[in-house]
């Protein structure tokens, strides 16, 4: 999946094996922060929470290219969300975010994105239905893993829709079967040319996902679980009279979630996974996969989380139907006291790009050989809350990347701004 998020991915989806349509549950330093956390709006069962905030600070390499320029940078962020509960166990919500990035000295990466979602959750006695869907539009920069080396952003749409059930036997085991479905949909970046890829069209594509989850229950929140997943992709259409990279594929995985009550939770996935694509130009691909996430929480007022996760992605290239994406992230969170909140993180991400195949190579003129791209950095910020509805925040983030098949170059990022809460 492209992503956009700097410098560091967020995660719009739920993970292998868990339900649509849940909510997260809140860190341990909105609890231990509680007297300066916003209340929102209630009325009865309903509550809506409004924010945003006002950003100003400077980007060492606002293009994420090799020598790209420098520039002020300033980002306004809005978001309102808002959460019907049923009765006890069910729920429907709903939230937009905006984030408007504006560059005075570079006009040509000012960029608008925003997203919007709906879900909840209801109950059939010990079985649960969860429905989501999502709208994601965003822009894609030449550092994320599989873009091409373009100037400018390359926008492009996201739906994602998905439907599970969990059910649940009269003894330990209990399955989660889940259906969802993504359309991407590619823009021209604003610097137009005569490259063939300035029009990324060819980029459009359905993706189709049937997983079925069985977990047994080892104690009250502590499940064994084996996953299946088919997967379908069907691309609109192809580029430079080369097949479109239509493709079928499935993943097999197992592993253990803990979820009891205590200062460690984690789940862990480990499996295989295969991809073979409709035309025999492209052959398959086959790869392990997993997906790792830890929460440690030491004390009351500090969390630490990781995640790690491995697995097939798509490319932006046609000399490149696929490629392998390897990321890795780690955040501390602290509560230095009521008003306080210190935050660090820092990440690393790899993505190895196997070598085209001979036909295309004679056929296609960005044919590749076998490389790798490469990300790491990290960076902290504070959060210093007045009151329960303005708060002022620092931040800063360091990332040493590259673009595809380029070297490394560093991007430090500087930002200060106010917050605003209902």
């Amino acid at each position: 999946m492209e992503t956009t998020a700097r410098p560091w991915c967020l995660p719009y989806f739920p993970a292998l094996g868990s339900g649509a349509g849940e909510l997260s549950e809140e860190p341990a330093q909105v609890k231990a922060t509680r007297a300066y956390q916003p209340l929102g709006y209630h009325s009865g069962p309903l509550t809506v929470h409004l924010d945003g905030d006002e950003r100003v600070g400077y980007d060492s390499n606002a293009d994420l290219i090799q020598h790209g320029r420098k520039s002020s940078v300033i980002n306004t962020r809005g978001h309102i969300g808002a959460v019907h509960l049923l009765d006890r166990n069910d729920q429907v919500h709903a939230d937009v975010s905006v984030s408007d990035l504006r560059y005075p000295t570079r006009s040509l990466q000012n960029q608008t994105t925003w997203t919007a979602n709906v879900g909840g959750t209801k109950h059939f006695g010990r079985d649960e239905l969860g429905v989501a869907f999502t709208h994601l539009s965003l822009v894609q920069m030449p550092t994320e893993s599989g873009a091409l080396l373009i100037l400018g952003p390359v926008p492009y749409t996201l739906d994602d829709g998905r439907v599970s059930y969990l059910l649940n036997t009269h003894g330990r085991l209990s399955f989660l079967p889940e259906f969802s479905i993504q359309h991407y949909q590619f823009g021209k970046p604003r610097l137009l040319g005569n490259s063939p890829y300035q029009d990324q069209r060819y980029r459009d594509r359905v993706v189709i996902n049937e997983n079925l989850t069985a977990r047994y229950q080892m104690m009250q929140n502590s499940h064994l679980l084996l996953l299946l997943q088919g997967t379908q992709i069907d691309y609109q259409t192809g580029n430079l009279d080369l097949p479109a990279r239509s493709s079928n594929g499935f993943a097999v995985m197992g592993g253990y979630s803990w979820n009891e009550a205590g200062p460690f939770q984690f789940r862990a996935l480990i499996g295989y996974q295969r991809r073979i694509f409709a035309s025999s130009l492209y052959g398959s691909i086959s790869s392990p996969i997993a997906e790792a996430s830890i929460k440690w929480t030491p004390t009351r007022l500090t969390t630490v989380s990781a995640t790690v996760s491995h697995g097939i992605e798509d490319a932006a290239f046609e000399g490149i139907v696929g490629y392998t994406n390897t990321s890795a992230q780690l955040s501390i969170t602290h509560a230095y006291s009521r008003n306080i909140v210190f935050e660090a993180h820092a990440g690393l991400r790899k993505a190895h790009y196997p070598s085209s195949s001979p036909y295309l190579i004679d056929h296609s003129p960005i044919g590749q050989l076998a490389n790798n791209q490469s990300s790491y950095g990290g960076g902290g910020s504070v959060h210093v809350y007045l009151n329960r509805h303005l708060s002022l925040e620092l931040n800063y983030d360091f990332v040493s990347q590259s673009a595809f098949m380029g070297p490394l170059f560093p991007v430090h990022v500087v930002m200060a701004g106010v917050h605003f809460a209902l």
